[in-house]
């Protein structure tokens, strides 16, 4: 009954047309402490006003009867959010959203959270490069096993906790309300104060920002591709990393072969999913400006960012090979030997190849917007 209760959580507040189920957007204006469109507690509102943040009204683990004693581990609690939450978006906590919960339920507002350690989803390498994910304390101050309210587990250690999903919902106010009057330069000030949920609403609306290539980008990077309108493109970031591409002599069957325009985030994913765990590794926890969705660029993304050379910049453009090689995420699998090999570009000369997958070189990350 449990979980038939929480599918009906997870349904409420939709509407069918056309197209299927699409989440109603609520014309009620909410602020912080007032019961949500779902029945949760409004943890936050966006700066325009026409969004926020709501807790579920209940624990994850409270719809199961076998784990209520126990909680789940984080890894049961992302797989049931991933497969039973396709229409409203709930997803687990940020460890800053468990802390103004916690701040709302000191200043009296009743929240329904346990005396119980909960997860978060945000997570973090420890020292032994095992994803961790940090936790929050809901017990009480004086009790004696609690020493910290912030702590962390490794996310694949089996441990069980308990869990408060939280998501995001919108209410009925045009986003380009606020920036019909503003000039694009005073767009780009303007979204500086905003969520990058809110920045990707209107990047996606008829509102959106203009950029056009040597640009700083969303993320703070370097835009080198952009669409017809502006409003869509790739931007390099703005620093290097530095790796060994790795799975020399291994064959990724197939795989990360792509050398297309947008086509490195499936070679990069390709590189992960077969143990090349170099520079892909480092590029996939990459995160600059509150943006972690970066990726290691294809062949011919990495060529046109030598192309624009002049209008983008902070290369390593000087020095020995070693200096001024980038790995591209473009293998090869056709030549003989070639499973030792993978392209790079020298930015001395814009000279491309391939080359042993042990070497030590640069890389940009790559994000599209």
């Amino acid at each position: 009954m449990k979980k038939i209760t929480l599918l009906l959580v997870l349904l409420s507040f939709q509407c069918v047309n056309a197209s299927g189920f699409e989440p109603v957007r609520p014309t009620q204006k909410y602020k912080v402490g007032d019961t949500g469109p779902s029945g949760g507690l409004v943890l936050s509102v966006s700066i325009l006003g026409d969004s926020g943040v709501e807790a579920a009204p209940f624990d994850l683990d409270d719809y199961y009867p076998e784990h209520s004693e126990f909680g789940l581990t984080w890894i049961e609690a992302k797989e049931f959010l991933g497969n039973h939450n396709q229409l409203l978006d709930w997803r687990l906590p940020s460890i800053a959203e468990l802390m103004r919960i916690k701040d709302l339920q000191d200043s009296g507002l009743e929240t329904n959270m346990k005396e119980s350690l909960y997860w978060s989803d945000t997570t973090f390498y420890n020292e032994d490069d095992e994803k961790s994910a940090y936790i929050y304390s809901f017990y009480p101050d004086e009790y004696p096993q609690v020493d910290s309210w912030v702590k962390s587990r490794p996310v694949f250690a089996g441990y069980k906790l308990s869990t408060r999903p939280v998501r995001r919902f919108t209410w009925v106010n045009h986003i380009c309300d606020h920036l019909d009057n503003l000039s694009n330069e005073d767009k780009k000030d303007f979204v500086d104060i905003l969520s990058i949920e809110e920045r990707n609403e209107i990047q996606n609306s008829e509102c959106s920002i203009e950029y056009n290539v040597g640009d700083v980008g969303p993320a703070g990077g370097w835009v080198f591709s952009v669409n017809e309108e502006g409003s869509h493109g790739l931007e390099a970031a703005p620093e290097d990393i530095r790796g060994q591409w790795f799975c020399h002599y291994k064959s990724l069957e197939g795989n990360a072969l792509r050398r297309g325009l947008g086509e490195g985030k499936e070679n990069t994913l390709d590189m992960i999913e077969y143990g090349c765990l170099g520079v892909a590794s480092t590029v996939d926890k990459y995160a600059v400006n509150g943006y972690d969705d970066w990726y290691l660029p294809s062949h011919g993304e990495l060529d046109l960012m030598y192309s624009n050379i002049n209008e983008i910049g902070n290369f390593q453009k000087t020095g020995g090979r070693l200096d001024t090689m980038y790995w591209t995420s473009t293998t090869n699998e056709i030549y003989q030997n070639s499973l030792r090999f993978s392209y790079i570009r020298d930015f001395r000369n814009g000279w491309s190849n391939l080359a042993e997958k042990t070497f030590n070189f640069r890389a940009r990350p790559t994000r599209e917007f």
